[in-house]
């Protein structure tokens, strides 16, 4: 709440940079390329592609959109129906909820996929952050899903209130509370990753300068132990459960300990180590692309 009266207060004090701003978001502004379902609460913003008997879900990191999976999600599709997805106010979403945790992502994608009448079996993907609600989703909904791949997931003990990063706190919440009056696009400081194909350099050029995009950010962060907790209070997964956990190269003996704690899920956990950055499915897509196609095989017997 207090981020965003500082927020207002300085798009107020500087309100010709505020109207510069607004006005380069709409100059700026890209058709989504995909379709926009309306929800309860929302207006969802979901690229579906592809046919086939499985529904893979592919749900995208802390400040990251569905066009995050430009490399896998079009491999995929060859053989099975696949659906990417903007969380919150990301993307070409929009959202009243008051609150961005793993269950409001979970409820929220229910919701998306009743819409889009897109029945189970399904095989979840989770980068980064977005592995808290693939794995609560799992929880929730244990019979609906016949795998599940983990790309350099986060652990939810990475957001128990004392264990979050302090400096990027800090940092999520001056690109917030700065945003309206423009100074992240000053900065040249967009939300979104790099490595993206060009076609969709344009796009980011819109998406990440959006004030939905701060605003996801910094919320889905406040709200990150609410996250953490309710993913400790989840059900335990299937123990014949299929799951890829796939690991990037990490010098912090925090996060490796983290990812051999996801390593052991269920009986049927592989863990796969890379050598590649934090955004494995931009860096060398090829091998989430295996995991799930292998996760396909096994599902289809």
């Amino acid at each position: 709440m207090k981020a965003t009266i500082i927020r207002n207060i300085l798009g107020v004090a500087a309100f010709p940079l505020t109207v510069w701003n607004l006005a380069m978001n709409q100059l700026n502004k890209v058709a989504p390329p995909g379709q926009i379902i309306q929800t309860k609460h929302s207006e969802v913003h979901a690229i579906v592609t592809g046919e086939g008997e499985v529904t893979v879900i592919l749900e995208a990191g802390l400040g990251s959109v569905s066009i995050d999976w430009c490399y896998v999600q079009p491999e995929i599709s060859k053989f099975a129906k696949v659906i990417s997805y903007d969380r919150g106010d990301y993307g070409w979403s929009r959202t009243k909820r008051m609150t961005l945790s793993s269950l409001d992502s979970v409820e929220e994608l229910k919701e998306v996929l009743e819409n889009l009448n897109i029945q189970p079996p399904y095989i979840l993907v989770g980068h980064s952050f977005g592995g808290l609600s693939m794995r609560l989703f799992v929880s929730m909904y244990p019979n609906d899903v016949t795998g599940l791949v983990l790309v350099d997931a986060v652990h939810e003990n990475q957001y128990v209130t004392g264990n979050q990063n302090n400096k990027f706190r800090r940092l999520v919440t001056f690109g917030y509370a700065t945003s309206l009056m423009g100074l992240p696009r000053i900065l040249k400081q967009k939300v979104g990753r790099k490595f993206l194909v060009k076609e969709y350099a344009r796009h980011l050029k819109y998406i990440g300068y959006t004030l939905g995009a701060y605003k996801s950010m910094y919320r889905e962060y406040r709200d990150s132990s609410i996250s953490a907790k309710q993913l400790m209070e989840a059900k335990p997964l299937r123990d014949d459960l299929s799951i890829k956990v796939i690991s990037a190269e990490n010098n912090s003996e925090q996060w490796k300990k983290r990812q051999m704690l996801l390593s052991k899920l269920t009986n049927k956990t592989e863990h796969i180590q890379t050598k590649t950055g934090h955004s494995i499915h931009l860096e060398d897509p090829r091998i989430v692309i295996k995991c799930i196609t292998n996760l396909i095989k096994e599902s289809s017997g």
